[in-house]
This record gives C-alpha cells, structure tokens and sequence, in this order.
C-alpha cells in the first residue's frame, strides 16, 4: 500500500474513532445538545477533507 494511501487510512479512521468516542461520552455524560453534535458532524467532515486530499495526492505523485 502506498504512503500516501496508508496516511489516508490512517487519517480517517483515526478521527472517525475519535468522533465516535466523542458521540458516545456526548450521549452517556451529556451534554447532548445541538451544538456538540455539530462539533462532532464538523470534525468527521473535516476528516474526509483530510483523507480525500491526502488521496487527490497520491494520484498526482510519481
């Protein structure tokens, strides 16, 4: 696998398991409100932005 495709993987499922651990601790310990789950949808998207780059890059690279 490529560099650029392992840091990719790496990446995005790294953070997703973040977020995930975020939604969790948000719906057990609260507080659970509109503003930490946009946090969270913000934080994976900025994830796939992330992953989506790294494989634009892996494309262009020799």
């Amino acid at each position: 696998m490529s560099n650029y495709l392992q840091k990719m993987y790496a990446t995005l499922a790294g953070r997703v398991d973040t977020s995930i651990g975020h939604l969790v601790n948000t719906a057990m310990l609260g507080p659970c409100d509109k503003e930490h789950i946009l946090k969270i949808a913000e934080d994976l998207r900025q994830a796939l932005l992330e992953a989506e780059d790294l494989y634009l890059d892996a494309d262009e690279a020799p």
